[in-house]
């Protein structure tokens, strides 16, 4: 009798009595986005001790990290948080819905195969998406690059969500007088620099789209400087890029992001089925033009 009243009594008290124990699977490093997740969470009223697993851009660091780190600790922790298509997919393959899985910063979650329009299919998942859509980066771009009909997208062929990217945007593209044309890059950092000799030539005369892309979010300081250098105009679609002087770019801010990924947990622990809370998108994606912004 004791035991039961002990039970009941735990289950009707408050979610912030708890602290939720979260595994944060990271592809490239914290970034603003877990700053904004924890604070959210703590402001909400819940206590997260969060494990970080880095794969510092490694895959097989990372699948080796979750099958010796995080599977045999699977049980104690509450949540699994992952940021990037990458890890986000590796988690789940992992996972097999035994935990709830909140990702973020996943451009394309349906195309990524992360959910599906089944929500039958996503009790056990729910996130954030960092794609700001199209139409409306195509706009304000089209205002500060009115010259020029060629788009360049450069494509990543180990990126999933590259090709994606390229299937929807050239229809988009063409809308705004822009005839897209995909530029295969070599994600290898050895041939890095003679890669982007290539892009200068191949992109004179045009714009380029840089897309979600982990490979070249990490060499983001060196692509945007050649580019520059170059005089080629940059449409940049992640937030990642602004920093190293991309000439304009419609973004998702990661620090929102963060908090938008803490709110599902919330909306979970009172009672929200994962397969109920949509995809998340930052409302007000912030326009950045003109190099402002630079450090």
């Amino acid at each position: 009798m004791i035991r039961i009243l002990l039970c009941c009594c735990l289950w009707l008290m408050p979610a912030s009595a708890y602290a939720l124990k979260i595994a944060m699977v990271l592809w490239r490093g914290e970034t603003a986005a877990e700053q904004g997740f924890r604070d959210e969470l703590k402001k909400l009223g819940l206590k997260p001790e969060v494990t970080v697993f880095n794969a510092n851009q490694d895959r097989t660091a990372l699948a080796t990290m979750l099958r010796t780190k995080l599977e045999p600790h699977l049980a104690s922790y509450d949540y699994v948080y992952s940021f990037g298509t990458t890890a986000t997919l590796m988690s789940k393959r992992l996972l097999l819905g035994r935990k709830p899985l909140i990702f973020n910063a996943v451009y394309d979650p349906i195309g990524a195969g992360i959910v599906s329009v089944n929500k039958e299919d996503n009790k056990t998942v729910a996130g954030v998406s960092n794609m700001v859509f199209l139409p409306l980066q195509m706009s304000n771009a089209r205002k500060y690059l009115p010259k020029g009909s060629k788009m360049l997208l450069p494509v990543n062929p180990r990126e999933r969500n590259t090709q994606l990217i390229g299937e929807q945007l050239k229809s988009v593209a063409a809308d705004y007088q822009w005839a897209l044309e995909t530029w295969r890059i070599n994600p290898d950092k050895a041939l890095l620099k003679t890669e982007l000799l290539r892009l200068q030539q191949d992109a004179k005369e045009s714009v380029v789209f840089i897309p979600a892309d982990s490979y070249l979010i990490s060499v983001a300081p060196e692509l945007m400087r050649a580019l520059n250098e170059a005089g080629i105009a940059s449409i940049c679609s992640i937030e990642a890029f602004i920093l190293y002087h991309c000439t304009v770019g419609t973004v998702s801010d990661y620090r929102v992001q963060g908090m938008l990924a803490a709110r599902i947990i919330v909306m979970h622990q009172k009672g929200t089925a994962l397969q109920d809370i949509p995809v998340q998108y930052d409302p007000n994606p912030r326009l950045i033009a003109g190099n402002i912004n630079r450090p």
